[in-house]
């Protein structure tokens, strides 16, 4: 009884077989005739014809649903003229409203806007010109030209293109992080430009010092803040006072200030001898010169000591009267000098 309780299980585990072997065959027919289809397949393609866009394109000669992404990578025409003085005067339009929602520099002495752009300008350090656009974006700044107004006798300093490029495009990567674009832009040319001046000026001195002019003067940049320079001029008045230092001998700084402006202050109270005024001394920055600045203070010390020296003489009424003519011609000469060979001191 037994082997015939188990017929019909074994029947159905063979229909089963027989059903997943028939799967198995279709399947393999179905990959390979996918396989063989293929190339059929490319040849019996058809395209589609989009017959409204073809009929509007015909009627209007645009397509103004064309995608915008697709504009963007398909070749731009040139604009005609009546275009590009519309797209200026609007470019002038965001220029003008985009400087006027940030502070600028009060060091900025002159801005201007034309043709799009925007020409910033610091006296004696840099101007720049700007306009918007930087990556795709018109609410950030591209800097189309920078040059710097710092200079000497020989001209304005030049920058490497390179250097030029890599440094535009730093600002600009600093500008477009920057709450006040315009406050990181002077923030990075204005130090910049403060180390080529002093770069300059402790050059100059060193020419100086070679040429021998150290008979008249010394750097001494000991106890001052980097890169500060202190110009020690008169050093025979060391020997005439018996004393081993200079610390009796005038002296001229140029340094950058608190505000890091560059200062240049003069040890002692010294008279202008073409003003009668106080001396004011400081550096024309489009054109660098140490050799004018101490000659101009070596100036001033000496018509002061002529002064100071006709003071003490005026007490006593005698050598007054037969010196007093003496240190007049004298201050008249100095001033003459002083006129002749520096007519623009």
């Amino acid at each position: 009884m037994l082997p015939c309780v188990q017929v019909p299980l074994i029947q159905y585990c063979q229909q089963l077989a027989s059903t997943l072997s028939s799967h198995d065959t279709c399947f393999t027919q179905a990959a390979d005739s996918l396989f063989f289809m293929h190339e059929g397949l490319q040849q019996a393609r058809a395209p589609i014809y989009d017959v409204p866009s073809a009929v509007e394109v015909l009627l209007t000669g645009t397509y103004e649903r064309l995608p915008k992404c697709v504009e963007d990578v398909g070749v731009q025409g040139t604009l005609t003229g009546d275009q590009q003085k519309a797209a200026l005067k609007k470019l002038d339009t965001l220029v003008r409203s985009k400087l006027l929602e940030v502070s600028l520099p009060k060091e900025i002495s002159e801005v201007k806007v034309s043709d799009g752009t925007a020409l910033l300008c610091v006296n004696g350090e840099f101007k720049v010109l700007v306009t918007l656009g930087y990556r795709g974006h018109l609410s950030m700044w591209r800097i189309l030209h920078l040059e710097l107004l710092v200079g000497e006798r020989g001209g304005l300093v030049k920058l490497e293109e390179l250097r030029r490029h890599a440094l535009g495009d730093d600002l600009e990567r600093r500008m477009a992080a920057a709450e006040n674009p315009f406050m990181m832009l002077y923030s990075v040319l204005h130090e910049l430009c403060v180390a080529l001046i002093m770069d300059t000026v402790i050059r100059q001195e060193g020419v100086l010092v070679s040429m021998q002019m150290n008979q008249d003067g010394e750097a001494d940049s000991a106890g001052l803040r980097t890169p500060g320079l202190k110009i020690v001029y008169w050093l025979d008045l060391d020997k005439n006072s018996g004393t081993s230092d200079s610390g009796s001998c005038p002296f001229i700084k140029v340094e950058p200030g608190p505000d890091l402006q560059i200062k240049c202050l003069h040890s002692t109270f010294v008279i202008d001898p073409l003003t009668g005024k106080e001396a004011e001394f400081s550096l024309d920055q489009n054109c660098i010169d140490v050799e004018k600045l101490l000659l101009r203070a070596i100036c001033c010390s000496r018509y002061t000591r002529l002064l100071e020296i006709q003071k003490e003489l005026a007490k006593n009424s005698q050598i007054c009267r037969t010196m007093g003519m003496f240190f007049y011609i004298a201050m008249q000469m100095n001033l003459k000098l002083t006129i002749k060979r520096y007519p623009d001191l």
